[in-house]
């Protein structure tokens, strides 16, 4: 617990294993950014391969469904 801040140590100090833990402070500090969630949402609706071979599009496709994931709040 002495990696993280004291106010935020005391929440998870009494959970029992490490993966309590990360699931307690990705719930909390999970990024719910509902506006770039959308603008993302509309960037992989509009990707298309044009002169791109399907490995580099899928590539760009890939890049943006993991930014994509990174903001999704925690269910």
């Amino acid at each position: 617990m002495n990696s993280v801040e004291e106010s935020i140590a005391q929440s998870i100090v009494y959970l029992d294993n490490a993966i309590d833990v990360w699931n307690e402070l990705k719930e909390r500090f999970s990024r719910g950014d509902f506006i770039h969630i959308s603008e993302l949402q509309v960037e992989i609706y509009s990707l298309k391969q044009g002169s791109r071979s399907v490995s580099e599009f899928f590539t760009a496709l890939k890049v943006l469904w993991e930014e994509l994931e990174a903001y999704l709040p925690v269910p």
